[in-house]
């Protein structure tokens, strides 16, 4: 037995360390377990739990009927040992009076790249919603954000009002495991400048986020743009 659980986290950090260092590419196909079985000598219950592991760590993704895919994020996770923020705004500032101004909407088709980062189907819809979020009656970001219907059914008005991360934690009994997220600097369009009370062309700072639930399965793609007076990244970096 003690040779056995060594066994899968020796194989998790191999595979781990090739992740890390491209020899697995992002959204690069895994060898089957069977596969790797043979490469590792090992059984298939050992190479199982190797790979649950890595998806627990927010590494790869699991897509019933066709195998283990690198995350799109994958290369960054060694730079971010530490979780850095709380999952969601409300979250992140729950000891402040948040409030939420819902702009638009809707169910739609997917974008190209909601379909990339959420591996979806041409053919899948997506609830589209953009939201205004304020702290103290201050406008702090403006939200745009897709969530696939067949995986986060019976969203309402309501519950973007409130918090989505508790309706789909609470009401829906699924967990939310991670946020892979992009950092970058872009300038305020009209409909921004006018909600985050700025000027047209004035810096805010964008977040590329797709997260994940705790099967590896990505459940949500957004757009989160920032006031930059009113923004701050907190993050740690650790030399092992």
């Amino acid at each position: 037995m003690q040779y056995n659980t060594l066994k899968y986290k020796i194989i998790s950090d191999d595979i781990r360390t090739k992740i890390i260092t491209g020899y697995y590419k992002i959204n690069q196909q895994l060898p089957l377990e069977k596969e790797l079985g043979s490469l590792y000598s090992a059984s298939r219950i050992t190479v199982k739990k190797a790979m649950d592991l890595l998806v627990s760590d927010g590494l790869i993704i699991k897509r019933r009927g066709v195998g283990s895919f690198v995350k799109s994020a994958a290369s960054f996770t060694e730079n971010i040992p530490l979780k850095t923020r709380s999952m969601g705004f409300s979250a992140a500032h729950q000891n402040e009076n948040v409030s939420t101004h819902l702009l638009q909407f809707s169910v739609v088709h997917p974008s190209e790249k909601t379909i990339k980062n959420l591996y979806l189907d041409d053919c899948d819809f997506v609830h589209h919603f953009t939201r205004v979020r304020y702290i103290d009656k201050k406008p702090y970001c403006i939200e745009y954000t897709d969530i696939p219907i067949k995986l986060i059914p019976g969203i309402r008005i309501d519950h973007l009002i409130d918090s989505i991360y508790r309706y789909i934690e609470i009401e829906t009994d699924v967990s939310i495991q991670s946020q892979h997220q992009i950092l970058r600097a872009c300038c305020a369009n009209s409909l921004e400048a006018k909600h985050l009370d700025i000027a047209c062309g004035d810096p805010l700072m964008e977040i590329e986020q797709v997260s994940y639930l705790d099967n590896g399965r990505p459940f949500e793609y957004s757009i989160i743009r920032y006031r930059y007076d009113r923004f701050e990244f907190h993050h740690i970096n650790i030399n092992k």
